[in-house]
């Protein structure tokens, strides 16, 4: 009785209105509350499928003895070009040293791409870019300075001007492997970088042994673990035939205590909870 009196009250056009106007704020709100969710969701957890993974990363840390000339330390430019005369005295004196070694710690990063069997459709890698390089927490001794891979036959990495990486450094898909000449297979490969402290100094010595290689050195200049810790921060971003997916990837580097080995080799295999996003 009640809903069959509550159909004959008439209904007027203004408060047809209203409630045509409620109805519709309210399925705005809930789309713009959809979309919300949405892109929410997709900053926290990415792309789904995407068709190259980060199998692994290898991170290779030592120290070696350079060519001071090779080295942009625009530290020691400014204290040269400013130096006293006893300074230079001293500098003279240094140079009867039967060593006198300018020293750099390096940290090789070998970034391993695989393809992901589970996306559906064939695809082939593009590029894959190194960007937006960022060191967020420097060193308490020295310079960070970032090197790509020399083209030269004398090992894979020149700590020298001309391979200096100013904020990016680009692989190009290629039939295999090629780091000298910048070259990912396009199914899957390798790209590399160095991340190398070149203000720790020289080693200088009258000891007439050869000179041992890698942290053992640091040891001997009384550099201490806690002087070479820094944080690295960069993109990774990977093209492929039709779309390009980028993920942010952070160290601190050295992994591993340094000082008095000849080098540390860290192999990290969880990425797991990396993200993906498409650009």
């Amino acid at each position: 009785m009640i809903i069959e009196k509550l159909k004959r009250i008439p209904v007027s056009e203004k408060s047809k209105k209203r409630i045509k106007f409620c109805l519709i704020i309210f399925l705005i709100t809930i789309a713009i509350a959809f979309a919300l969710f949405t892109v929410m969701k997709y900053q926290v957890e990415g792309e789904k499928q995407v068709p190259f993974r980060i199998g692994k990363v290898i991170v290779i840390s030592s120290a070696a003895t350079t060519d001071a000339t090779n080295l942009e330390n625009e530290a020691t430019q400014n204290s040269e070009e400013n130096q006293t005369e006893d300074e230079a005295q001293t500098q003279t004196e240094a140079e009867n040293y039967i060593w006198n070694e300018r020293v750099v710690q390096t940290n090789d990063l070998y970034i391993y791409l695989d393809k992901d069997e589970n996306y559906k459709k064939d695809q082939v890698i593009r590029s894959v870019k190194i960007d937006n390089i960022q060191i967020l927490e420097n060193v308490k001794l020295g310079k960070i300075q970032v090197y790509m891979p020399n083209s030269l036959d004398d090992g894979l990495y020149k700590y020298a001007n001309e391979f200096l990486v100013n904020s990016s450094l680009t692989y190009k898909g290629g039939a295999a492997d090629n780091v000298k000449a910048l070259e990912i297979g396009n199914q899957g490969g390798c790209v590399c970088i160095s991340f190398a402290n070149v203000g720790l100094g020289d080693y200088k010595s009258n000891e007439a042994q050869e000179i041992e290689q890698g942290g053992s050195i640091l040891s001997q200049m009384n550099i201490q673990n806690d002087d070479l810790k820094f944080k690295v921060s960069f993109d990774l971003i990977i093209e492929v035939e039709d779309k390009t997916y980028k993920t942010n990837l952070v160290f601190d580097l050295p992994i591993n205590e340094l000082v008095g080995q000849k080098e540390t080799h860290t192999e990290i295999k969880d990425f797991s909870k990396t993200i993906y996003k498409r650009l």
